[in-house]
């Protein structure tokens, strides 16, 4: 940095020049007062040898004008005072000179018209410069009155040449200057030196608001000894801790809601007035269909998924209300979004717009769901409570009486009430398995063994159906599962292998581990089901074939149930199926 562009530069010129002047001015003031009193003295002194000159002189002579006395005197004084004398009558002839031989002297012509000489008629004494006319230089005359009582004798006048005067005044401005000379050297060095000291803090201070403006808040300005610049490094080091500090929650407060951004499940998507966007989250990417590109700084209704948001975007920032409604984006088919756009205003200008898309694809299927689940609830209730009313009004109708069909009757209102039994039953156990509140007792269990058991629980059930089961499940394979809930997985998946199996099939169990899991399959050699419905089989109350289920008496919630139930190990469930090669239906528990 140049020197002469600094602040040092600029505090010390300021420093000299108001020395400099104030010096200036003093020694002016100072020369006219030393000027003032130089001439004062050397008039008073000029007055005091004048009046002694004055008593040597007899009155008397110079009322006579004696001018030769006059002249011997005036001659023989002047080697003493250093000064041309003057003797003059009271006429104003000159009556002695001690720069002019007598000749010369009494051809001076009169002298009472010159300035000091009429001055002095009236004063003790009086002083004028002005030009000689016999010397032709200018003088400094003094003259005063030589009386003899009240009368008026005649007078006595010095003279001296005024450079001499102005000699003398020269020495003594020299040495007034050469004094003043070293006062402003000495006043030079003394703010140089200033200068230094307070440039050098200056200069932390300086040093220590660039390190502060980087972003370095822990260094810390050394304090000056005193003063206000003491007072501005306290004042920038407190600064700078407070500002530290509130840049440490701000940071924080940042990455807080840069993570909340970031993670949410809510696409949020900001755009300016003109509907370009700034900041956009992942979810809205992919929500979006937002690949490979980067979104900041593109129209929102250049998006793939960007034409519904757009239209939202444009109704906010034109109404400057908020803006909702639902939306199905092209970019992701099937997804339901609900859309909220709400301007941001500044001052009362809409200077851009936040969108929140949020997926409420879930919600609605569940909403479906739920209507679905009621309507098949109400329908798989409905047949049974039918079928039990209309008997019962059967019998109260007469039939009762009839030893013949009477007994049909009552057992067809217990073969419904047990259907109802179950459809509760299987209602409370999907509803218990879907409710979050199921706990798992879980403990090592052989798989071979679980297997028979459960076959040979459903003994009644083969058995009418003439389906025979084979255990292909490998010794000492074990799990470690809830013993309950997996022996219900098997008699679910057997019952409906036994149930929709050929007469006289066979169901196979087998169980394989594999990476960390064990894959448990039952197979049967039934009809099989058609690729249209396997999608769909794990769905409550779904049945491929309603009027054999109903049959049979299931109640359609048998393999929802399964699919809770292994979820709840941490398991899959899945199905492989034919029509006319049979089923095998498999699920998977961590080993």
């Amino acid at each position: 940095m140049n020197f002469f562009s600094t602040l040092k530069f600029r505090v010390l010129l300021s420093y000299v020049l108001v020395v400099l002047f104030a010096l200036l001015l003093t020694a002016l003031l100072l020369d006219r007062s030393l000027e003032r009193q130089a001439l004062n003295d050397l008039r008073a002194s000029m007055g005091t040898q004048a009046r002694l000159i004055a008593a040597q002189l007899g009155a008397a002579r110079l009322i006579k004008e004696d001018s030769a006395y006059a002249d011997a005197l005036v001659k023989e004084l002047a080697g003493k005072t250093g000064s041309r004398i003057t003797v003059i009558s009271a006429s104003g002839k000159v009556l002695g000179d001690s720069s002019l031989p007598y000749p010369e002297m009494l051809k001076m012509e009169n002298h009472l018209g010159r300035p000091e000489i009429k001055e002095a008629a009236g004063h003790p004494d009086a002083s004028v410069t002005r030009l000689s006319g016999t010397l032709k230089e200018d003088m400094l005359y003094l003259a005063v009155p030589v009386r003899d009582g009240a009368r008026l004798a005649g007078f006595v006048r010095l003279a001296m040449p005024y450079h001499g005067v102005q000699r003398m005044l020269g020495e003594l401005r020299r040495s007034v200057a050469f004094s003043f000379a070293l006062s402003a050297l000495f006043a030079l060095a003394v703010g140089w030196l200033v200068v230094l000291v307070v440039g050098r803090q200056f200069a932390e201070v300086v040093r220590g608001s660039k390190r502060f403006a980087a972003g370095d808040f822990g260094y810390r300005i050394p304090a000056g000894s005193s003063g206000e610049l003491k007072k501005l490094s306290e004042t920038l080091n407190y600064m700078a801790g407070e500002v530290s500090v509130k840049m440490r929650e701000a940071e924080l407060r940042r990455l807080e809601l840069e993570a909340a951004f970031r993670d949410m499940s809510e696409a949020i998507v900001v755009t300016d007035g003109a509907g370009v966007i700034t900041r956009i989250n992942p979810r809205a990417r992919e929500l979006m269909g937002v690949k490979g590109f980067g979104a900041e700084g593109m129209r929102l209704s250049g998006m793939p998924a960007g034409p519904e948001l757009s239209s939202a975007a444009i109704k906010a920032l034109s109404s400057g209300r908020p803006v909702s409604f639902e939306i199905e984006p092209a970019a992701a088919p099937g997804t339901v979004l609900s859309v909220s756009a709400s301007p941001i205003a500044d001052n009362g200008v809409i200077g851009g717009c936040v969108l929140v898309a949020r997926d409420i694809t879930v919600p609605r299927k569940l909403e479906a769901m739920r209507r679905d689940f009621v309507a098949n609830v109400s329908h798989e209730l409905k047949t049974p409570l039918t079928a039990i009313r209309g008997c019962a009004e059967t019998l109260l109708g007469g039939a009762l009486e009839d030893k013949e069909h009477g007994p049909g009757f009552a057992r067809s209102i217990c073969e419904q009430a047990v259907r109802l039994d179950t459809l509760v039953d299987d209602l409370l156990k999907i509803s218990y398995a879907e409710s979050g509140r199921a706990q798992l007792e879980k403990a090592p269990l052989e798989l071979r063994a679980l297997a028979d058991a459960t076959a040979q629980s459903l003994a009644a059930v083969l058995a009418r159906t003439r389906v025979s089961v084979l255990n292909l499940v490998p010794a000492g394979l074990t799990v470690n599962a809830d013993r309950d809930k997996l022996s219900q997985v098997l008699i679910n998946l057997l019952d409906n292998a036994a149930k929709y199996n050929r007469e006289g099939g066979e169901i196979k169990i087998s169980a394989a581990a594999d990476g960390g899991q064990v894959k448990i399959s039952v197979e049967d050699n039934g009809p099989g089901i058609s690729a249209a419905h396997l999608p769909r089989i794990f769905e409550r109350f779904y049945r491929v074939d309603k009027a054999r289920s109903r049959e049979l008496g299931g109640t359609g919630l048998g393999l929802s149930i399964v699919r809770h139930l292994v979820e709840l190990h941490g398991g899959s469930v899945g199905v492989e199926s034919a029509e006319g090669r049979g089923s095998a239906f498999w699920f998977t528990l961590p080993q």
